[in-house]
């Protein structure tokens, strides 16, 4: 008789043990790789869509004109654009799938607070409106009303975007043009599935149609139960409109004139509210103060406060370490600074 070879059932096991393992290890990475394809052709999907409705609003001369909101720009979108839904900034987060995502940087972020362009890292200060598109693609989008118009017979070149679609390769897809110039947005690809990130990685479903993405919109930093800070130093001007200052009734102001009459109180007030905030108080500032140890972007200089001590002095706080406790006029004593409306000081300005 001859003799027959065959595996042995240990072996068998053995090797369908390894099989396994390996599958284990390697599958979840395909599987990330897969999604990182399929959640790019969604991406390149959406923003088709839109470029070819603000094909059809140039085509009929409806971008030769600036639009002062977003809502009045989607207004006419919406005639060419399928939309099932569409929410305003007060209910954008109506229009997305999720109550929070993952930005970016990897922080929690409260969708019903992406407000403005601001909330999607733009410059442009204008409302966001959400929508969700017919074929369920949820976005938030932002229009920017300086955007130089483009008419009919304008020349429009197209705008290829290099996209990852896994395993370390990427693909040009055919993407969008200049007509979308005046416009950025976030879109979520896959609807309410996780992870809900924008985080770099294969499985990331929250897309930027441009540079957009979800951000707290503050230019400095966040300070719990205060709100955004931004240290503008001495980067203001002074008010020097006697018709707007008390200092113009002062005696040095009618005596000397000149240096005398500037306002740099009022010129720090008047910057804060040109950013759409407000001259920080002395308790933001001593609150400020005693946050030092748990944020580091917190500055240790003397800043004034939006709070008077007299016609021509206003109070002022240091935010050197032991001193958080301390608020006083520093008037040439107490802490050592002078606080005249006349002297600039460094500022921070709070979000209202």
């Amino acid at each position: 008789m001859r003799n027959k070879q065959a595996f042995t059932l240990a072996e068998v096991l053995i090797t369908l043990g390894v099989i396994g393992v390996v599958a284990a290890i390697t599958l979840p990475s395909f599987m990330e790789n897969v999604t990182e394809r399929i959640n790019s052709e969604r991406q390149a999907n959406i923003a088709q869509k839109v470029t070819q409705a603000m094909e059809q609003m140039r085509a009929h001369g409806l971008l030769n004109t600036q639009y002062q909101s977003t809502d009045a720009f989607v207004d006419e979108l919406q005639k060419y654009l399928k939309i099932a839904k569409r929410c305003d900034s007060s209910h954008v987060a109506e229009c997305w799938p999720t109550k929070k995502v993952t930005t970016s940087d990897g922080e929690e972020f409260e969708v019903s607070k992406a407000k403005t362009g601001k909330n999607l890292s733009l410059s442009t200060e204008t409302n966001n409106v959400g929508l969700i598109l017919a074929d369920g693609a949820s976005i938030i989008l932002n229009y920017n009303p300086a955007t130089q118009g483009l008419d009919v017979g304008d020349r429009v070149e197209a705008k290829p975007k290099s996209l990852p679609v896994g395993f370390g390769k990427s693909k040009d897809f055919a993407y969008t043009s200049d007509v979308t110039n005046g416009i950025d947005f976030v879109m979520d690809v896959n609807g309410g599935k996780s992870p809900n990130s924008e985080v770099d990685g294969r499985a990331r479903d929250i897309r930027s149609f441009t540079i957009a993405k979800f951000s707290s919109g503050c230019a400095g930093f966040e300070v719990p139960d205060v709100g955004c800070v931004v240290n503008i130093g001495k980067n203001y001007d002074p008010e020097t409109d006697l018709s707007k200052t008390p200092l113009a009734n002062t005696i040095d102001c009618k005596m000397y004139g000149g240096d005398f009459c500037k306002d740099y109180w009022l010129g720090a007030q008047n910057k804060c509210r040109s950013m759409k905030m407000h001259l920080t108080t002395r308790e933001e500032l001593r609150y400020i103060c005693l946050q030092q140890d748990n944020i580091s972007d917190i500055p240790t200089d003397t800043f004034v406060s939006s709070e008077e001590y007299s016609t021509i002095l206003v109070w002022t706080k240091s935010l050197s370490s032991g001193n958080c406790h301390n608020t006083t006029t520093i008037h040439n004593y107490g802490e050592g600074y002078s606080c005249y409306k006349r002297t600039q000081y460094n500022a921070m300005c709070v979000s209202n």
